[in-house]
């Protein structure tokens, strides 16, 4: 797990990075409200994507792994057919999208729409590759994509500052690092017939639904703050909650993505797959624990260096309830969730989408009028806690066991103290650095040698032998 592990972050971090300085351009090179116009064309992307194609991904990737080898292009070829024809009803889905938060015009169709599917087509072949395990070609995919990016939005909002050149920077992206990992494949309407295709339905369908409901869930508070509020607030948080977001995929897909296909491949033997599953939950608590308690302790000065002033006026608060909001979303998205998928029982996850998504909807309602972009982000948190006691609820009733290995305690005491210890000893306590980037690398370094000394002391993973035997 650790070798399949080192085989992928480096590009993934690089890619996550990449996005921070997306932000960063298009927050200080758009007004506020036309970062909060592209936030929810953006958010309408995400919502028909999760409808066309991505629980077809989702599928592929649980199913693929255990066909034979010869098998793989066919099956590739019958789920890349279900994307295609999916892309009817997405022109009827941008357009009511657009439509609903009254953006809809030719132009803003055309660029959501072209974003919308040349995302889809390039993560499909991107997940495609890497489950064939042609390395080379996903990370000069993933590097392309973020590169590109960041290049062509960068030139195109300099010479012409508006939201549809947003898009298109990130359409042209996409099609680029597209055509690093495209592979021809024998598409075909017949192909729907299949027996694999219907293993896609079965699978994929019930994933379709809770990730429609999950998409719109985790992000139904911007269209609220637009209607409630004004889309410069929608920019506002728009902004902090892309970031957190971000940090927080960055965090959890580092570990997920190259790990959830090996657990796949136990699925037939149970003792084997538990095992597996503590020690990818050991895996993802000692990246993700101690990186985003230490965000929340270096929220001001990150969120200052990535962001102009005018996205800052709402303080801290919006940011810590957000980062817990994130983490809490995706412990349960890559961790609880799997005790349902491993069972197949992901017949549940739709249910409990929806009973998220009615709940957020009331928390909104009732939080946003008094309490503005605080109150967005409690309601985040609360239907994300509600939504993961549910799917672990489930899960253990259908019998899914989760092994939690003794070292997970050990790496959440080290953050305790690295979270107790660090505010004493940043960098500003004891010297000024009036360079904002050399302050961040400094207190993480000193975040990441309090969190190391601590478990280095509780013996993790026997590293006090290891040490003696060199």
């Amino acid at each position: 797990m650790i070798s399949s592990l080192l085989k992928y972050a480096p590009v993934q971090i690089f890619a996550a990075i990449s996005v921070f300085v997306l932000i960063s351009i298009h927050t200080k090179l758009l007004t506020t409200t036309e970062y909060g116009m592209l936030a929810l064309m953006l958010l309408t992307v995400e919502i028909v994507r999760a409808v066309a194609a991505q629980w077809v991904n989702a599928s592929m990737l649980r199913l693929l792994p255990s066909k034979k080898t010869e098998e793989y292009e066919h099956f590739a070829a019958v789920a890349s057919s279900i994307i295609l024809c999916c892309t009817v009803p997405a022109l009827a889905l941008v357009s009511l999208g657009l439509y609903l938060t009254d953006l809809l015009t030719l132009y803003t169709f055309l660029a959501t729409f072209l974003v919308f599917l040349t995302k889809a087509l390039y993560q499909f072949y991107l997940e495609l590759a890497r489950i064939m395990e042609r390395l080379n070609q996903y990370r000069i995919a993933v590097l392309t994509q973020s590169i590109m990016a960041i290049v062509i939005t960068g030139s195109l909002l300099v010479y012409s500052p508006n939201i549809l050149s947003a898009l298109s920077a990130l359409a042209l992206s996409y099609i680029a690092a597209g055509l690093v990992v495209f592979k021809p494949l024998k598409i075909s309407i017949n192909k729907l017939k299949t027996a694999d295709a219907q293993a896609i339905f079965s699978y994929g369908l019930p994933l379709m639904a809770s990730g429609l409901v999950a998409a719109i869930s985790s992000r139904l508070d911007r269209y609220f703050i637009a209607d409630s509020l004004d889309l410069a607030q929608t920019g506002i948080y728009a902004a902090i909650s892309n970031i957190l977001l971000g940090i927080g995929a960055l965090i959890f897909m580092v570990v997920a993505l190259p790990s959830y296909p090996e657990l796949t491949k136990k699925i037939n033997d149970k003792a084997a797959l538990y095992k597996a599953h503590g020690e990818y939950l050991t895996l993802l608590c000692l990246i993700s624990a101690p990186a985003l308690v230490g965000f929340c302790i270096l929220a001001e000065p990150i969120t200052h260096l990535l962001l102009s002033e005018e996205y800052l006026s709402q303080g801290s608060t919006v940011i810590y309830i957000l980062c817990a909001g994130v983490f809490v979303l995706n412990l349960k998205a890559h961790y609880i969730d799997h005790g349902l998928q491993f069972s197949l029982n992901t017949k549940y996850l739709p249910k409990i989408s929806v009973f998220s998504l009615v709940l957020n909807l009331s928390l909104l309602v009732t939080l946003i009028p008094p309490f503005g972009l605080i109150g967005a982000a409690s309601a985040f948190l609360i239907a994300n806690i509600i939504a993961l006691i549910m799917s672990l609820w489930l899960s253990l009733k259908k019998g899914y066991k989760y092994a939690v290995p003794l070292q997970v305690y050990k790496i959440l005491l080290s953050t305790v103290c690295m979270a107790i210890f660090l505010p004493e000893l940043r960098v500003y306590n004891f010297v000024v650095i009036n360079i904002p980037i050399v302050n961040i690398i400094i207190d993480v370094v000193i975040g990441v040698s309090i969190f190391s000394c601590v478990l280095a002391l509780l013996n993790y993973k026997k590293c006090k032998a290891w040490v003696i035997n060199k």
